[in-house]
């Protein structure tokens, strides 16, 4: 192997949503509790409306991800029959105190370790936030460079956002792997030359690719390859 560049995916490879189910944050959580409100349907109420925070979406801005989300749990609540100016409480929570995620155990050890010898680089379909909450966890610096598909405005179902990487760096066949958690982006990356692995954290999927469960199996793989 001649691998000079590790793409990383973030959701489900080195973040996860706290509450189980993205969009839930905890100011949510709060209210859905005190109105008693039972979980799933608010989380039928978030599938229901996921059409209007589409990954490539051109959201540069935290301003312009806080009214995109304004909007979002608006019509969330007017579905749960709750009061939509709450939705401007909730839309704070997930933008400006980034309280959604966490990071798995194994992420800061793993990274900082690969980043000695090789160029991280993470392609996300998510929003501008992302880059604040990799900093407050101070992991930000660890990778040459973030792509975000909102700021790029496009998404990993999509080959133009995997040329982006791959003309900045002008990386060659066999010089990056890319890690994700969907084969479908899996099949994009492969298809642009890609070394790639599935990393399934629970280990209920199958995949046609190499798959891994934790970011350990990945540094063991790398080293002796």
């Amino acid at each position: 192997m001649n691998i000079k560049y590790i793409i990383f995916d973030f959701g489900k490879v080195l973040g996860y949503p706290k509450s189980g189910k993205w969009f839930l944050t905890p100011k949510f959580i709060t209210i859905l509790n005190e109105s008693k409100i039972e979980l799933e349907k608010a989380k039928e109420a978030i599938s229901n409306n996921k059409y209007l925070v589409k990954d490539d979406l051109p959201i540069k801005t935290l301003e312009e991800e806080y009214n995109l989300f304004i909007s979002f749990y608006s019509n969330i609540l007017d579905e749960l029959g709750l009061d939509k100016e709450l939705a401007k409480e909730i839309a704070y929570d997930k933008v400006y105190n980034i309280s959604e995620y966490s990071l798995y155990d194994d992420v800061k050890d793993i990274l900082n370790k690969l980043n000695k010898n090789y160029k991280l680089i993470m392609l996300t379909n998510n929003y501008p936030s992302i880059v604040d909450y990799l900093k407050k966890e101070e992991v930000y610096d660890l990778f040459d460079k973030v792509y975000v598909s909102s700021i790029c405005e496009t998404s990993k179902n999509e080959e133009k956002f995997f040329d982006m990487v791959i003309n900045d760096y002008n990386i060659s066949e066999n010089e990056a792997i890319f890690i994700d958690d969907f084969e479908d982006n899996l099949d994009i990356g492969y298809k642009k030359k890609l070394d790639v692995i599935m990393l399934d954290r629970n280990n209920k999927k199958e995949s046609k690719y190499k798959k891994i469960n934790s970011l350990k199996e990945l540094e063991e793989y790398i080293t002796s390859n």
